[in-house]
């Protein structure tokens, strides 16, 4: 196991435990995956994506992005993504899609930080 502090990841909404379990009880990959996770260039593809109004790559980066955080039980950032995707996916709440982006920015943002101070 790597040196991740469980609890400093429970106060940014991961849930180590079911993580780990999602990787077949291996903890040493999950958090492999979990430190890389600031690597991906997903969240960069759907802040471009919403800066320039471009909705329908908007929602594929999001509809990514929800995925990967499901996957690595990034909980509170997987549970906004699942409202802001689904404001995305037909077009007709663009307008709520783009007020709440903000909070799905910041939140993803924090997560990012905590995980590369670790």
């Amino acid at each position: 196991m790597l040196d991740v502090d469980k609890t400093a990841l429970q106060t940014i909404g991961i849930d180590y435990d079911e993580g780990v379990k999602r990787f077949s009880g291996n903890a040493e990959i999950y958090e492999t995956f979990l430190l890389k996770f600031s690597d991906d260039a997903t969240f960069e593809e759907l802040d471009q994506a919403m800066q320039n109004r471009d909705y329908g790559t908007a929602f594929s980066a999001a509809h990514t992005l929800k995925g990967v955080t499901g996957n690595l039980s990034m909980n509170h950032l997987y549970e906004e993504l699942v409202s802001f995707v689904e404001m995305l996916r037909s077009s007709t709440d663009l307008e709520s899609a783009i007020a709440y982006y903000p909070t799905v920015k910041k939140t993803y943002q924090d997560l990012v930080s905590q995980l590369k101070s670790m």
